[in-house]
């Protein structure tokens, strides 16, 4: 389209457009509305600044006369012949603070909306953020202030343009792009800000007829809810997964069944040779056969209400066997039951004390519903879990994910009272716009972990929107701005009910180490606790005199257990501070284990984490906070890596 048929258009959505005037190569109009700007307008040149294309300020008719020669003859040395197709257009001369607007349909997302810094130096600084285009008022407004630019909706150097105004305005884009689904990318740069609008300056869209995405399912059974379950390939052998499986699931009082084509007897329990010999439904399946098998097994449970599929085989997608996941898919659509995997990991339900998983028995009750994409990532964070007595109302290993997605898990934890906190470990994300809505209406906060962060942008000629779409910045600020927060260490998603803490206090027993950890803390967004003279009046009676009197609370090189435990003590007592860090470094007199031994006890009414710097000689304290499952850290960095 021609930048003027653009304005035309742009104008029945009430977005602003300067004035203008379109006319032919030939022609040169008269314009009442100097200065101005000239541009071509041509199919064959994209990016107008590349060839020279664009005059600014003009002031007059000559100027104007002479400018034009000036463009035919840059883009005619360039290789371009211009025809009866191509135009100019000029338009009146705005000034303000120059922004960018851009849509792309992404292949995850679909449409999503770049907003930032605009101009010539665009890609240079990429000062952008993203927003999909059914987000609302606050979602967009979290967005905006994502970006560099944003400090001029923030009184700036006295600026006092309200953030509305680009709120408002994102918001029109966002109506003109749903209701022209046939749009497949657009580029506004620059769009002008001034105290009370935002003018479109410069303009390009491409369209192209809309692609059919496929849509989830409108209701599902719950997953969560398994009265009768049957786990199919139960092994006697303790070498196969069958085994784990099964030993796994006794502890449970839901009613299971074995079904082991042997018929024998598994850990004390009869075993069925078939699925069809087991009398009632089966609501809930877990299958560890080979996966030729896979297939006429589910056409048996399908026969007995089968309402949740958790396969454990492998040997699916990530060995090239396509068409057997999708024949899976088209039967769980068929017949409304759920599936996770193949090739996972398995499932945990602790309201029902169900473990449907091949990995560790030791798995605690608690508030944390973990999903994730990649098994062995699982059983690693359900080890370190354990380890630091972290508990779990939930675990889903989610493998090659062929039918059930993380935005539908979100759904149905929201509705679990046990479940408090989402933690949600991403290799890919399939229907995005599902995702985004999930996490948009849930009540519970989420955790999110990917991998793959390389800033692989995708390469499109047609518009600097293309260019900046980066996979990853675009999942990570889709995903904050609906208010997920992204976790750049993984085994942060099993903290994130200390994440919400600020007030945080240190003691610590060298000040080196406390200066870094305090950066650490800043750098979170998080803050130090500020001593009043009543804390460090009570400091005062227990601290050496030369004492720093601030926080980091700074007991001296030369403490033992005793004056740690009588700074805990006070610490604990103030009621604004939520956390306690506790640095321990391995000076020749420090009684390590003596120190973590007096943290390991039900007085501490607030969160306290010990800090164990050194190697050697504080291996006795790791030790024993490992075997007494206290959550403890190695290196400052990890300490606040889950903040």
């Amino acid at each position: 389209m021609l930048e003027s048929e653009i304005y035309k258009w742009l104008k029945e959505y009430n977005l602003n457009t300067p004035s203008y005037i379109s006319f032919r190569v030939e022609e040169l109009p008269k314009i009442n509305f100097y200065p101005v700007a000239l541009k071509l307008q041509s199919d064959k040149v994209i990016h107008k600044s590349d060839f020279n294309a664009v005059v600014l300020s003009i002031p007059n008719e000559e100027y104007l006369k002479e400018s034009k020669k000036k463009i035919i003859s840059s883009v005619t040395s360039k290789g371009i012949k211009l025809d009866k197709n191509d135009k100019f257009i000029a338009t009146a001369m705005i000034k303000g603070i120059e922004l960018f607007v851009g849509v792309v349909d992404d292949d995850v997302f679909g449409k999503v909306i770049l907003f930032g810094k605009g101009g010539v130096f665009l890609e240079m600084y990429k000062d952008v953020c993203y927003i999909d285009i059914y987000a609302q008022d606050k979602e967009i407004e979290r967005a905006i202030k994502t970006t560099k630019i944003s400090k001029i909706f923030q009184n700036y150097r006295g600026s006092e343009i309200d953030i509305k105004v680009a709120v408002d305005f994102i918001k029109l884009v966002q109506k003109f792009i749903q209701v022209n689904p046939n749009i497949k990318e657009l580029d506004f740069n620059p769009v002008m800000l001034n105290s009370d609008e935002i003018t479109i300056v410069d303009a390009r869209i491409k369209k192209d007829k809309p692609i059919k995405k496929k849509k989830l399912r409108i209701e599902r059974p719950n997953f969560f809810q398994n009265e009768r379950v049957a786990i199919i390939g139960a092994s006697s052998d303790k070498n196969k997964v069958g085994y784990a499986l099964a030993k796994n699931s006794l502890n449970s009082n839901v009613k299971t069944y074995f079904v082991n084509s042997k018929g024998i007897e598994i850990l004390g329990k009869k075993t069925y040779k078939s699925v069809n010999d087991i009398k009632g439904n089966i609501d809930t399946a877990v299958i560890t056969i080979p996966a030729k098998f896979v297939l006429c097994v589910i056409e048996e449970l399908i026969t007995k209400n089968l309402k949740n599929l958790i396969i454990i085989s492998a040997g699916f997608k990530e060995v090239g066997e396509f068409d057997a996941e999708k024949q899976i898919a088209s039967l769980a659509k068929k017949h409304n039951f759920n599936v996770i995997g193949p090739n996972c990991l398995g499932y945990v339900n602790s309201d029902l004390n169900l473990n449907l998983t091949f990995g560790t028995d030791k798995i605690l009750s608690g508030n944390l519903a973990l999903l994730s994409q990649s098994g062995a990532v699982l059983s690693a964070l359900m080890d370190k879990a354990y380890q630091a007595d972290i508990g779990f109302s939930h675990i889903i290993s989610a493998g090659n994910m062929v039918d059930l997605t993380f935005g539908e898990m979100i759904d149905m934890l929201n509705k679990e009272n046990s479940c408090q906190y989402i933690a949600v470990y991403a290799e890919g994300i399939a229907y995005g716009k599902a995702f985004l809505e999930s996490i948009r209406k849930s009540k519970k906060p989420i955790y999110i972990f990917k991998t793959g962060k390389s800033d692989a942008s995708k390469k499109a000629a047609f518009s600097h929107t293309g260019n900046l779409s980066g996979n990853y910045k675009m999942f990570k600020g889709l995903l904050e701005s609906v208010g997920s927060k992204i976790e750049d260490n993984i085994e942060a998603l099993l903290f994130n009910p200390i994440n919400e803490v600020n007030n945080i206090l240190v003691i610590t027993n060298a000040g080196g180490p406390a200066s870094i950890l305090t950066d650490y803390i800043i750098d979170k967004g998080k803050k130090l606790y500020e001593l009043t003279p009543r804390d460090i009046k009570a400091f005062d009676e227990v601290l050496p005199s030369n004492w720093p009197r601030a926080n980091p609370v700074d007991i001296i090189g030369d403490a033992l257990s005793d004056r740690f435990k009588k700074s805990l003590l006070i610490a604990n007592k103030i009621e604004e501070v939520e956390l306690i860090y506790v640095i321990i470094t391995p000076q020749f007199m420090t009684d390590n284990i003596n120190i973590v031994k007096m943290m390991n006890s039900k007085k501490w009414n607030k969160r306290v984490i010990p800090i164990l710097l050194g190697g050697e000689l504080v291996k006795e304290a790791k030790n024993y906070c490992a075997d007494e499952k206290i959550l403890f850290f190695k290196t400052l960095q990890s300490a606040t890596s889950f903040l």
